[in-house]
């Protein structure tokens, strides 16, 4: 047992910190890559670096602060800090478009791009991913033995958070990066979909915690034990309650970002399609009148057998 840390309250969120060596070489790095490229290319939104600054600030506050401090105590506070790295602050991080400042550093034979071309980029690229796989990742992180392990070898609770925050980002790419991928916009819009579903499967595995009448998770056999420290049944109860409430939260920004990129889609197949069509109409134009062929540009219900005769003896 031990007696080093208070009972939890509002007035030492900016007082404990526990050091997490892994991020802070990780936010060190990241922050001195980021501001030597704005450097490099020049031209660069100041609400970008803004913010891409403000996500890593809160990453180590994350990691390293409060949630940290007490996320060996807590089981809902490790709870609320696995969600904010995994749903939260990707969000925040990759407004700041690190990942097309990497293309415009690295040109387009560049590694970032490379990446994103190669078979596993664009399945990250997928909108579909996320909706799959937050689900899946619910049920391996908030019951069986890794939030025990995470909590008993710092190692491993180390590398679990950066591995969190590294496939947050991925899940969010898509969503706010403008250029990431070819998306068409029907799989966009199966996403919206496959998304509106989840809302109501997410909140299954913080129904199954809030209601179990035993513990799930090994988190209990290594936890710090406080004079104040709750019952571990009532201290996951509350863990599902976190869980139920954050997850259904966090998915409506994420089906707000969806419908933008499935509106961004859908705008850029447009462009296209519009492209196209006006190449071929100038091209018949160029051609002498006896050898141009007929406009084809006509709606494809009226060249329809089915459609047009009805179109026809419309009133």
């Amino acid at each position: 047992m031990t007696h080093a840390l208070p009972r939890p309250d509002l007035a030492g969120l900016a007082s404990h910190w526990s050091v997490q060596p892994l991020a802070l070489i990780a936010a060190g790095v990241l922050v001195a890559w980021y501001l030597t490229g704005v450097r490099r290319v020049g031209t660069w939104p100041a609400r970008r670096t803004a913010g891409f600054l403000v996500g890593v600030a809160l990453f180590v506050w994350a990691t390293c602060g409060y949630p940290q401090a007490y996320a060996r105590s807590l089981y809902w506070m490790w709870t609320a800090q696995t969600l904010a790295l995994l749903l939260v602050l990707p969000i925040v991080i990759m407004a700041g478009q690190p990942v097309e400042l990497g293309r415009r550093l690295g040109g387009p034979d560049g590694l970032v791009t490379r990446v994103l071309r190669s078979k596993p980029g664009r399945a990250v690229q997928s909108p579909l991913l996320g909706p799959a796989l937050v689900l899946m990742l619910a049920a391996v992180l908030f019951f069986g033995p890794l939030p025990g392990w995470a909590i008993s070898q710092p190692a491993v609770g180390w590398i679990l958070q950066l591995a969190l925050l590294a496939v947050g980002a991925a899940l969010v790419l898509p969503l706010v990066d403008r250029v990431a991928g070819d998306v068409a916009s029907l799989a966009v819009g199966a996403a919206l979909i496959v998304g509106i579903f989840e809302l109501i499967l997410d909140a299954i595995p913080g129904i199954v915690l809030r209601l179990q009448t035993h513990t799930a998770t090994s988190f209990f056999a290594h936890r710090a034990v406080h004079p104040w420290s709750p019952h571990a049944l009532h201290d996951q109860q509350f863990a599902g309650a976190t869980l139920w409430c954050v997850a259904e939260v966090i998915d409506l920004p994420f089906l707000i970002l969806v419908f933008f990129a499935w509106l961004r889609a859908d705008r850029a197949e447009a462009g296209r399609v519009d492209a196209v069509l006006e190449a071929e109409r100038h091209a018949r134009q160029a051609l002498p009148e006896a050898d141009r062929p007929p406009d084809t540009d006509a709606p494809w219900w009226l060249s329809d057998p089915a459609l047009r005769d009805r179109f026809r003896d419309a009133p």
